[in-house]
């Protein structure tokens, strides 16, 4: 029984990463079908920040929220929390667009994928409720349904009207109802993890996550660094051709998570334990398989990336086949620098995640600018793995160093 479960809750899982990992890339493919380079340029770099928005809506929150087994704070106080930050991220939307400087299309965009984005924050409260309950299975068929059904509708929409606009809000309503439906499914969870009388701790629960957003926040803009590159110093045709071959980064990123989130509990455990070699044995095992699964997706990219996408996108890519397999590669390394950031989070190590990040973007930034300008897509791509490359070695150091001193018998709080 204990093994069928397991094995329905790896299915879930995977399928509920996967089709979020693909959801981006069938999007911008049809759009990029549809439409021209230069408006799968706007819509590209409108999905990217509105991804970005949708870290300040989270707050931190989700990922703490995973891995609060022991149920340290009520569910209301994650709700209120999560209230809070919904309205953090639509006045951060409407700054970002001000100070982007977006236009026409842009703005349109922008806006629309902001107002489905909020949606996801707000099912991303319940899908995290069924993951800290040990149902896999549920929180990875939310995040498949809640994917899967509005993204038909975006496409049968985009398809018969030709109206990118329209498509964003007919998923946005088809999100809205799917959203409604798990909310409802989430109440025999709540019993217990709602306490009207105990005094709110949401306060405690943001300050204790913040260290965890502003990792995030700095993570999303490190890893689209190069996208704000080519859209500060290049133009409109190039921004489309990047996010076309940057679009592998975000599907292996997403579906290579389904690698590691179904042992979070057992990383958890072994570290609770003290048990170290266990603890690396699963560690380098899955950072082997991401490893192989890189240069697997690497060697693929080089040799059929380039035909297959551009089929897929409708548009010439052949030139392009050498940065696609860098980018491919700095979308493997990105992945090696997730599992390490969930490792330490269980350990809640949020300051040292923190002064990672805030070292990475200072680097990025200056990196960035200097590669872009002198080497166009070449260059943005080598800044993607370089700046990853480094995270990789810092994240290394910092989990070292903690089971290397007195806290490796933890007590998880």
């Amino acid at each position: 029984m204990k093994n069928r479960a397991g094995k329905k809750h790896i299915f879930w899982n995977t399928l509920g990463s996967a089709m979020y990992g693909a959801n981006s890339f069938i999007m911008l493919a049809l759009v990029s079908r549809i439409g021209t380079i230069e408006q799968a340029g706007d819509f590209g770099i409108a999905f990217t920040t509105a991804q970005i928005l949708y870290i300040i809506g989270l707050l931190g929150v989700s990922h703490y929220q995973m891995t609060d087994y022991d149920g340290k704070y009520p569910f209301s106080d994650y709700v209120r929390v999560r209230m809070f930050s919904c309205c953090l991220m639509a006045a951060s939307a409407a700054g970002a667009i001000f100070l982007l400087g977006f236009e026409g299309e842009q703005v349109a965009y922008t806006a629309g994928l902001t107002t489905l984005m909020l949606l996801n924050v707000v099912g991303d409260l319940y899908q995290c409720l069924f993951f800290q309950k040990n149902r896999l299975d549920l929180s990875g068929a939310a995040l498949f349904h809640r994917t899967l059904w509005p993204l038909l509708v975006f496409c049968i929409v985009l398809m018969l009207s030709g109206q990118i606009v329209a498509a964003i809000a007919a998923q946005t309503v088809g999100n809205l109802l799917l959203t409604w439906y798990f909310a409802r499914a989430a109440k025999p969870f709540l019993s217990g993890s709602i306490c009207p009388h105990r005094p709110s701790m949401a306060r405690a629960l943001a300050a204790e996550c913040l260290p965890l957003f502003f990792s995030l926040l700095l993570m999303n803009l490190v890893i689209n660094a190069s996208k704000y590159g080519v859209e500060f110093w290049m133009d409109g045709l190039a921004q489309g051709y990047y996010n076309m071959i940057f679009m592998p980064v975000q599907v292996i990123n997403l579906c290579s998570q389904f690698l590691f989130k179904p042992f979070l509990n057992q990383y958890a455990k072994l570290l609770q334990s003290g048990e170290r070699k266990p603890f690396f044995r699963l560690l380098g095992k899955q950072l082997s398989l991401i490893g192989a699964l890189t240069v697997i997706c690497c060697a693929g990219a080089y040799w059929l990336g380039a035909p297959v996408l551009g089929a897929l996108y409708q548009k010439d890519l052949h030139a392009l086949a050498m940065q696609l397999t860098l980018v491919v590669l700095g979308g493997g390394l990105f992945a090696a620098c997730q599992l390490f950031y969930y490792v330490l989070v269980i350990l809640r190590q949020q300051k040292a995640v923190l002064r990672i990040y805030i070292l990475a973007a200072v680097v990025s930034a200056g990196l960035t600018a200097l590669l872009v300008r002198q080497g166009g897509l070449t260059g943005a791509a080598m800044s993607l793995i370089a700046v990853h490359i480094l995270l990789l070695l810092f994240y290394i150091a910092v989990l070292l160093r903690v089971l290397g001193g007195k806290a490796l018998c933890l007590k998880l709080r």
